[in-house]
């Protein structure tokens, strides 16, 4: 046998081999269906037992799984209650219209999240794919909430960072997709600084309370917050201080990109030697919570700068309401350990809902944005259906003895070798000889 000696040969060995390995997994599923099928027919008094006569058989259809086509033949029930099935379908939990596996419907819906529709067909291998099925499969992507093991973690502060991504719906109209980020602070690895213990909440379509009860769900399942400083960070938008009634205890900071965009819209029109000194003067009073202070500067930058009187008016509003989201900063050092509201938004949803001229519908936005929020969904579809549940108990066993003679006894669980068909000896050389002649010694 000749040898593999290049890196090209090695290449295009591992391409042929494993389209030849998929082509195989594909023939084996196959079988294992049709086997199944074969054996809850043969299996006259279960069927009996559970209502089932046959209507027709050798039914056929095809199935995109995650390693390619599968084709099957299978028998048609008329069932006794009223209805038709197909039970090896119901069996395999194959919903009646479904025509991609749900593992490969799951590897879609986790594409998306990252690139555009027309790109997730091409990177999950599957090129028959269209948008409108990728689109389907995120439209029906969960996640999973629920957190594993009970101990509750205690830390001496917790941030939380409240913000909104701004979206275009399929209509033209503007909408908002929130965020709220919870983290233990910010680290450091040399120079780089990251959120300690981050994870994000994000819901479409929520109220501002059924959002905040949620996150204040998902923090008390993780951290027993007795003794916990929690620190809100936003713009102060009245959906971010509604976290405030949920949070018992919890501090406003006002996120500093607000802060200092609201003060640089005041200042703006002058040379930079007064503006830097009207920034020291806006923000020592800010920070010293001295509003008459603050409301002289105001009506001399209105005097200096009549023709921008209404954004500095507008803008010094802005800061005097949040003024103790802006003190405390000084009086508590906590405070100045978080704040990474727009970082948030950018990373986990603007890069992929606005960072490009692009339109969701509001159905798309309420399945996506959770699973953007939690890095991948956990699972698609509808919940598993209790047809196999619901089947009679000798028809149950019907399908258990079915799986297990799919296997020989004592081959450690391996397939027939009918299941895929015998190699032939016909002369005629095929793939999988070809494949196994290489790993041969």
């Amino acid at each position: 046998m000749k040898q593999l000696v290049t890196g090209k040969e090695l290449s295009e060995f591992e391409k042929y081999a494993m389209r030849e390995m998929e082509t195989c997994t594909a023939k084996l599923t196959s079988a294992y269906m049709e086997h199944l099928d074969r054996v809850i027919a043969a299996d006259k008094v279960g069927r009996r037992k559970a209502g089932y006569a046959i209507e027709r058989r050798g039914d056929e259809r095809k199935l995109q799984l995650a390693f390619g086509d599968v084709y099957y033949h299978r028998t048609y029930y008329r069932k006794e209650s009223g209805g038709y099935e197909y039970l090896v379908d119901s069996t395999m939990d194959i919903g009646h219209h479904q025509r991609i596996s749900e593992w490969l419907g799951l590897s879609l819906a986790n594409a998306a999240k990252d690139m555009p529709y027309a790109k997730v067909a091409r990177h999950v291998g599957r090129r028959a794919i269209s948008n409108q099925s990728v689109m389907k499969w995120v439209r029906e992507s969960t996640v999973d909430k629920t957190e594993e093991g009970t101990l509750l973690r205690r830390v001496p502060e917790i941030h939380i960072d409240a913000d909104e991504a701004h979206i275009t719906l399929c209509d033209g109209k503007r909408t908002e997709v929130p965020l709220i980020s919870v983290y233990e602070g910010i680290g450091h690895h040399g120079k780089r600084h990251f959120c300690k213990s981050v994870f994000h909440v994000s819901e479409y379509g929520k109220t501002p309370d059924s959002l905040w009860e949620q996150a204040a769900s998902e923090l008390t399942n993780r951290y027993d917050l007795d003794g916990t400083r929690i620190y809100l960070h936003g713009d102060g938008a009245p959906w971010i201080r509604t976290g405030l009634e949920w949070l018992p205890g919890a501090l406003f900071v006002l996120d500093k990109y607000h802060k200092n965009k609201a003060i640089t819209a005041m200042t703006a029109g002058l040379d930079n030697n007064r503006r830097d000194k009207a920034e020291y003067r806006i923000r020592k009073a800010l920070n010293e919570e001295d509003l008459d202070y603050f409301a002289l500067i105001r009506d001399n930058l209105c005097q200096e700068i009549p023709e921008r009187a209404e954004i500095i008016i507008k803008n010094a509003e802005y800061l005097e309401k949040l003024v103790k989201g802006v003190s405390i900063c000084t009086r508590d050092p906590g405070a100045n350990n978080g704040g990474c509201t727009e970082p948030h938004v950018s990373h986990v949803l603007s890069s992929r809902l606005s960072s490009r001229p692009m339109v969701w519908s509001k159905k798309t936005l309420q399945k996506l944005a959770p699973v953007l929020a939690a890095g991948k969904a956990s699972s698609v579809g509808k919940s598993k259906t209790e047809s196999m549940v619901n089947l009679a108990k000798p028809l149950r066993k019907t399908i258990a003895r079915a799986n297990k003679s799919f296997y020989r006894e004592g081959t450690l669980g391996l397939p027939m070798p009918e299941a895929i068909g015998r190699l032939p000896i016909t002369g005629k050389v095929t793939g999988l000889q070809v494949v196994l002649k290489h790993y041969a010694n």
